[in-house]
């Protein structure tokens, strides 16, 4: 079942029905995603597209509930990871950050890319590898845009998601939120504490959405009398 959500409809999973049932292109969007869809339409086509769309964003899930639109439970990238079983490639990431995730992640990665690369020679070597799942951690709308645009050229690839900075936490390049913040919705705080020349991009993810929320409950309210 289709949750729409500011235009984007989102699959209603909760971790265990998602490790059983994805496959093709996986998005998992958070706050910069839905406020970026606002106002790029090829890029809300594109997540649209996707095989599977899952709220990754806590804030994305929390606001969902105000809006009376209840996601069974948002989806972190680094936690599916570590959930699937298959044959994994990891494209992206600053050098030297796939190969430490790759290695974090042990036996089940068959290979590995830095995000700097031509693509199609990445390409190139996935088919000459042939694995089941791609990773590819290219920053969004890089990542969303080379799966949609290339996923059929890697005929062995049967799993492809876009991952954020998900191989940043897992090589231990950057130290994920305690759980008390991303249950409540705040590890974007802790991301700008750790890194503050993300606040331009930050600040307009989470106020976008809070003014998004904020704009579809007066809608709502207004509809309603």
């Amino acid at each position: 079942m289709k949750i729409d959500l500011f235009g984007i409809k989102f699959d209603n999973l909760t971790m265990d029905e998602t490790v059983e049932q994805i496959k093709g292109f996986v998005v998992l969007p958070y706050s910069e995603f839905v406020v970026r869809a606002q106002k790029d339409e090829k890029f809300k086509e594109i997540l649209n597209s996707a095989d599977f769309c899952l709220c990754e964003g806590r804030g994305l899930w929390l606001m969902a509930r105000l809006l009376g639109k209840k996601l069974k439970q948002n989806i972190y990238g680094v936690d599916l990871i570590h959930r699937l079983n298959s044959k994994l490639f990891l494209f992206g990431g600053k050098m030297g950050v796939a190969r430490k995730t790759a290695e974090k992640l042990g036996d089940c990665v068959v290979g590995y890319e830095d995000g700097y690369q031509d693509f199609n020679l990445v390409i190139e070597k996935i088919n000459s590898i042939k694995p089941e799942t791609l990773l590819v951690g290219l920053g969004s709308p890089k990542q969303e845009k080379f799966i949609y645009e290339n996923l059929n050229k890697m005929p062995s690839v049967k799993l492809a998601i876009g991952v954020g900075g998900a191989f940043d936490f897992i090589s231990g390049n950057v130290k994920r939120a305690p759980k008390f913040l991303q249950r409540i919705g705040l590890e974007w705080l802790w991301r700008l504490i750790l890194e503050p020349r993300r606040i331009s991009r930050i600040s307009k993810g989470v106020g976008g959405l809070i003014y998004l929320t904020f704009k579809n409950m007066l809608s709502l309210k207004k509809n309603n009398n």
